[in-house]
């Protein structure tokens, strides 16, 4: 599914609340915050040790994230000359409502988001909340595109079914008749818990 949204509506806030509808259930979020070009070697540098060392556990148990990437900019495309500020772009996409996620930012990792986003002008720190939420909704960008493979499925149903698909290969794939009842049960006995979590989020 694509969908084109522009800006946000005339009078609404522009607090991502208007991407609700957009995706299904997920919704996109990119933010553009300026920094000082002096510390940019500096969180080039954190980020790439922390993509080496993976996802971190306490951002993988945030089960509604699709993905979350954060990238410094230099120079944009077709820039000729050099902008006074460097740029740190987010770009992420998730399930459900727009503030839940910013504060699932806020209150679970905040040491980490000030470490990250704490190079940027005007960051008012993560904790508490609110002043984090108006300082992400002021550098949010307008979406104008967005494509959503799934959009009745969530990050935990989409995982949950590969994982059932694999169990069911491994198990039942290729059974002979007299062997299928034992498979069966062995096949549910390992994705019970993924087959609730898939009906429980349908």
């Amino acid at each position: 599914m694509i969908e084109t949204t522009g800006t946000p509506p005339v009078g609404q806030p522009r607090d991502g609340s208007y991407l609700a509808p957009v995706g299904g259930r997920g919704t996109p979020l990119t933010v553009l915050s300026p920094m000082p070009r002096r510390w940019t070697w500096l969180l080039r540098g954190l980020l790439f040790v922390r993509h080496l060392m993976g996802a971190p556990k306490d951002l993988r148990q945030l089960s509604f994230i699709h993905f979350a990437h954060w990238s410094v900019i230099s120079r944009f495309p077709g820039q000729r000359r050099r902008s006074r500020y460097a740029y740190l772009l987010f770009r992420s996409d998730f399930n459900g409502a727009w503030s839940k996620y910013i504060d699932a930012f806020s209150i679970r990792i905040p040491k980490r988001m000030a470490l990250i986003w704490g190079w940027s002008f005007g960051f008012p720190g993560a904790l508490p909340p609110e002043p984090f939420r108006r300082y992400i909704a002021a550098n949010d960008l307008p979406v104008d595109h967005y494509y959503s493979a799934y959009p009745d499925a969530g990050v935990t149903e989409i995982a949950a079914a590969l994982r059932v698909r694999d169990a069911f290969e491994r198990h039942v794939g290729d059974t002979a008749p007299e062997a299928f009842p034992e498979a069966w049960r062995r096949f549910l006995d390992e994705v019970q818990e993924d087959l609730y979590s898939w009906e429980a989020g349908s």
